[in-house]
């Protein structure tokens, strides 16, 4: 076993321990001094011992527990009595490891990671992925993507401590009970990659590439595409016309074909958005939309009514390419912005500063989620990010300064969790707050780009 120094969940972005990969982003707040102490499989919390070894395959149960011969009862010959071996958990072969953590929640791994090199070697590697993947293991997990001052774009997962009673925490401060960790780290070791859409009977993504360390985009963008099916692979789809960074480029699928842009050099006129055809298989450089989009920090790709809808950093105006006519146009924000905050299940629904909103198609009009009036006073005074989709619930992403009353230097981000239900006869919608946390703390001159859901 390998002593390593303990490691608790923090949601200032400076506490992290100095082997993520954010550690360089530190913060006004110094965490105070963390006691050094040993973890080893014996020392960690017992709940987690207990479920590793009841999901560990039965013909090596013996192994946890083992006892003398029961023979020798049976034996009048008196034998001398044998030495008990002691076979620990992380003794077993790595194949019986792998398949008991891909069985425990990934909220037990950051913990586990510090058992010893194996484990955090096991727990990061792209085996125990697949076997998660296998045994039907795999937990919801939501990305941002934030943009800290003097940062690059880096991107964040939610992690929620395990065994938790999650309530509305009144309290502004952080309870460490959830928090937005950075990627990658012992939380979560993968970056996501983004689906990019459905075409025909092929699904397209876009994935970071490493490449050497000498470039100046070291994670440049591949797309990769399957034939619609479980068990088909992932073949590697032509390469763009210019290496992009992902975490500063956007995409999305209009009519059969998939937009690209950013990611690449300002200076970049010729190719910094470009079309892929999927009939021809070939990419084809769109117009140059001018310097201002260009020189600015992208945050979403939408398409809107046969447009093409490019959210930046650009205050108040949004860029739209329209594919018929082959020419840029600027509209406003709001648009865009509008559509961030709105989900669907079953009918629409939309959360902002004024409130939670589902959409009556009966009546035709937006109505007022009832039994939210509590969290519709706390979220006033902040700003709503965005409503996703999270484990058949919802789950609401907003900001706020850390103390009241005018400016500060730093936001607390939020995420709520909500229930919403439909009355039986449809005629209103009641909503119930599970649980509300600030998950991370950051400079108030922050950028949110994006977020997504994926299975890991």
């Amino acid at each position: 076993m390998i002593d390593l120094k303990e490691e608790a969940p923090q949601n200032k972005i400076s506490a992290f321990s100095p082997t993520t990969a954010s550690a360089a982003m530190n913060s006004e707040v110094e965490e105070p001094p963390q006691k050094k102490g040993k973890t080893t499989f014996s020392s960690l919390p017992e709940e987690i011992v207990v479920e590793l070894e009841e999901e560990a395959p039965q013909n090596q149960i013996s192994s946890f527990a083992p006892s003398t011969a029961s023979g020798s009862a049976m034996n009048s010959d008196v034998e001398p009595p044998r030495k008990k071996k002691t076979t620990t958990f992380s003794s077993l072969p790595e194949e019986i490891v792998v398949s008991c953590l891909a069985r425990i929640s990934k909220s037990y791994y950051p913990q586990l990671s510090l058992v010893s090199k194996s484990f955090c070697s096991i727990i990061s590697s792209k085996k125990l992925r697949l076997a998660r993947k296998h045994l039907e293991r795999r937990e919801k997990v939501l990305y941002v993507c934030l943009k800290i001052p003097d940062r690059l774009p880096s991107w964040f997962s939610l992690w929620i401590k395990p065994d938790q009673t999650l309530t509305n925490d009144k309290n502004k401060s952080p309870t460490r009970n959830t928090l937005l960790a950075p990627v990658p780290s012992s939380y979560t070791r993968w970056e996501p990659s983004t689906f990019i859409g459905k075409v025909s009977s092929e699904k397209y993504k876009i994935l970071g590439q490493y490449r050497s360390s000498t470039t100046t985009l070291p994670n440049h963008l591949e797309m990769k595409v399957r034939n619609d099916g479980v068990n088909n692979a992932w073949r590697k789809a032509p390469s763009m016309r210019v290496a992009r960074e992902k975490t500063l480029a956007v995409g999305g699928v209009l009519d059969e074909k998939i937009y690209v842009m950013g990611g690449c050099k300002a200076k970049e006129t010729a190719n910094w958005a470009e079309v892929f055809d999927t009939k021809t298989q070939t990419w084809e450089a769109l117009p140059d939309p001018g310097a201002e989009l260009r020189s600015s920090l992208l945050k979403s790709m939408r398409m809107i009514e046969g447009k093409v809808y490019v959210e930046s950093s650009v205050e108040d105006d949004c860029y739209v390419y329209d594919p018929k006519e082959g020419r840029w146009d600027v509209v406003a924000k709001a648009l865009v912005d509008d559509e961030r905050t709105k989900c669907y299940i079953d009918v629409w629904y939309s959360c902002t500063t004024q409130g939670c909103f589902w959409y009556d198609e009966k009546r035709k009009k937006w109505r007022v989620i009832k039994g939210l009036e509590e969290f519709d006073r706390n979220v006033r005074g902040g700003g709503v990010i965005a409503l996703a989709k999270y484990c058949g619930k919802f789950l609401i992403i907003w900001d706020k300064f850390e103390k009241p009353g005018g400016e500060c230097p730093n936001k607390n981000i939020w995420c709520s969790v909500v229930q919403f239900e439909r009355s039986n006869d449809d005629d209103e919608v009641r909503g119930t707050v599970e649980w509300s946390s600030v998950v991370l703390t950051v400079p108030s001159s922050y950028d949110f780009l994006r977020y997504e859901v994926h299975l890991g």
